[in-house]
């Protein structure tokens, strides 16, 4: 099983978003008894996904209402063979935390071949966090093909 793991601030906006998304399309493509996927915020406590995300992802047909947030932990980092963090803040954060996270930690964009950060949802209105999601979606579609790459060699 090749395991994913997304990790944002709090886990409630765009982590969870992007674990949804990137299930649906692992789904759609056969993939999905193939990845793990996971997420966990760097600044988490157990909260749900907010309100503006289980609706965007309701919106697009997924489902992220049983979602709770949950702390980043040395254990998920090491198991994972990919780490995709929303910024480049939220990666350099991560740098040093465990061995071994050398060629498995990227931002989302450049695992994607970008160099932008996810923008943060946060506080913003609904379609603030559509945006988001647009964003999240487009980069996971072009790193999908890496994604089944790397999955096939696990």
């Amino acid at each position: 099983m090749f395991k994913i793991l997304f990790v944002c601030t709090g886990n409630t906006c765009r982590s969870p978003m992007a674990a949804a998304l990137l299930a649906d399309i692992a789904e759609k493509s056969g993939m999905a008894g193939r990845i793990s996927i996971a997420s966990a915020g760097l600044a988490a406590g157990r909260q749900p996904a907010s309100a503006q995300a289980r609706s965007v992802m309701r919106q697009a047909g997924l489902n992220v209402d049983n979602h709770c947030s949950q702390q980043l932990t040395l254990q998920l980092l090491t198991a994972a063979d990919v780490i995709l963090t929303m910024t480049a803040a939220h990666k350099q954060a991560l740098v040093g935390m465990a061995a071994g996270l050398e060629g498995k930690l990227y931002t989302l964009a450049e695992f994607a071949g970008e160099t932008r950060d996810v923008s943060d949802p946060f506080g913003g209105s609904e379609a603030v966090y559509r945006e988001c999601a647009g964003q999240i979606r487009q980069l996971l579609t072009q790193a999908w093909g890496k994604i089944v790459s790397l999955a096939g060699k696990k």
